[in-house]
């Protein structure tokens, strides 16, 4: 069980940055408010205003990502030991928000999610110079939310599932349009910058009880 759920995890982090900061193209949502992410057992409080994403992480205690898409850098930090990393964000995946993604969608049903109506649609996206490589989603758009996507179901290419599952399925829950503040997504003062994700957690502490596959280990020491 804590295999997978450190696999959602993982994946958590690659798609918040994907899917939640990309919904711009999809029909110009608010792009500010605050929630609670589901995905599997976890729950997440988000934050999102423009371009900048917020997430905090269920499994290990205070530790919180920012990710700045317009300048593709990510921030990862600690409000426990009040410590701080920056990097560039690697395109794993295409981004929703970046221009050079084609995006297709078709309407496939009408649903009602948590007491909002929503609009369901069938997705493909790919990147204009790589029209082979396409990737799938089935996206819940709120109406009476602006058109804020609330429940996607991402179909996970091989190569990034990194032993998680084929599909990954998330809901926004306890949404709060307008509710994101720009002092979320700023490293408060006094925090130390450090160079790696492993300084932050101070070696292998806290890590113990996740269970990452060799694979994650190895993307996280790379952070």
């Amino acid at each position: 069980m804590e295999k997978k759920r450190s696999a959602y995890l993982f994946l958590a982090c690659l798609l918040t940055g994907i899917l939640f900061t990309g919904t711009v193209v999809f029909s110009a949502p608010p792009d500010n408010f605050t929630a609670k992410m589901v995905m599997s057992e976890m729950v997440m409080p988000i934050a999102k205003m423009g371009n900048k994403m917020r997430v905090e992480n269920p499994m290990m205690k205070g530790i919180v990502t920012i990710t700045q898409m317009d300048l593709k850098k990510m921030i990862m930090m600690s409000t426990v030991n009040k410590t701080y990393t920056e990097q560039s964000i690697a395109e794993e995946m295409p981004s929703l928000y970046d221009s050079n993604v084609v995006f297709e969608k078709k309407k496939i049903g009408s649903e009602t999610i948590d007491g909002h109506p929503c609009i369901k649609y069938n997705t493909v996206f790919y990147l204009k110079d790589k029209p082979a490589e396409k990737y799938r989603a089935i996206v819940w758009e709120a109406q009476d939310l602006g058109g804020l996507m609330i429940r996607n179901e991402v179909i996970m290419p091989e190569r990034l599932r990194m032993g998680g599952p084929s599909k990954v399925v998330s809901e926004l829950k306890d949404i709060k349009l307008g509710a994101a503040k720009s002092s979320m997504f700023e490293v408060p003062a006094g925090y130390k910058k450090v160079s790696s994700m492993m300084e932050i957690m101070g070696g292998m502490e806290g890590m113990e009880d996740m269970e990452m596959t060799p694979e994650q280990m190895k993307q996280m020491r790379k952070r």
